[in-house]
């Protein structure tokens, strides 16, 4: 998988799990994360945990951990991500059919296929939630157990979810952030209705989850922890880029 498809494919990662795992409006949200080790085509990426911040407003949404910054901003449509590591910054927009046309313009008849065939393949994708009779209590929150299944051309998901609806969701904004996400991905119109009415079976706010994911012939295990949920004005800085990287194309 080239960067350019890895970058696409997190993104695409980040959009699906906010169905499920956030409310909107300003929001500051902490979370403990754990990742596996895994061992694809022959790279090995030790186990890992690291914290992440997201901050999410009716407009704009920030998430960072130590390796990355990622910015979405619906109004102007556009993704700028931030790679810790090699000190660069990378824009480009929402619109999935926007990216396939001009990067197909760039490349080869051969290479355009592959990447129109890729495009095609992230936008095939079937969730299906359901909500057992489990509940306990995490941290400070009383939680319900959900387990989610995500199908796509990419590989299958599962999550063993715990929401608890003790958070309060603001549900106009939160219709107001899928409209936008579905206005800029029309490729995803059609089944998009369905995603929506399967994660929004999961009533409240995530508080833990563990991930399986069955991807490139590995399995990959993960798991998300909320630290901490508050409602406040975000800070300008928080949407702001790291100076003296430099701009890469995508």
């Amino acid at each position: 998988m080239t960067k350019r498809k890895l970058y696409l494919f997190i993104f695409f990662l980040i959009y699906l799990t906010m169905l499920s795992s956030f409310s909107y409006g300003d929001i500051y949200i902490r979370q403990k994360k754990h990742v596996d080790g895994v061992t694809i085509m022959g790279r090995t990426q030790p186990s890992r945990d690291f914290i992440v911040q997201t901050w999410l407003t009716p407009d704009k949404v920030s998430i960072e951990d130590a390796k990355s910054k990622t910015v979405i901003e619906f109004d102007k449509n556009i993704i700028t991500i931030a790679d810790h590591n090699e000190k660069t910054i990378m824009r480009m927009p929402m619109n999935f059919s926007e990216i396939t046309d001009q990067k197909s313009s760039d490349m080869s008849k051969e290479d355009s296929e592959e990447f129109k065939k890729f495009m095609d393949t992230m936008m095939k994708i079937n969730v299906s939630v359901t909500k057992t009779n489990e509940k306990k209590k995490i941290g400070r929150w009383n939680c319900a157990k959900y387990i989610q299944v995500m199908n796509t051309g990419m590989g299958e998901f599962k999550s063993v979810i715990w929401a608890t609806e003790d958070i309060d969701v603001d549900r106009e904004l939160y219709t107001k952030y899928i409209s936008a996400i579905k206005g800029t991905m029309p490729g995803m119109n059609e089944n998009m209705k369905e995603i929506i009415k399967e994660t929004s079976k999961i009533k409240g706010m995530e508080v833990y989850s563990e991930q399986t994911t069955e991807m490139m012939g590995q399995t990959m295990r993960s798991s998300t922890e909320l630290l901490e949920y508050k409602k406040g004005r975000a800070p300008a800085s928080a949407f702001d880029m790291p100076t003296g990287y430099k701009n890469v194309e995508f």
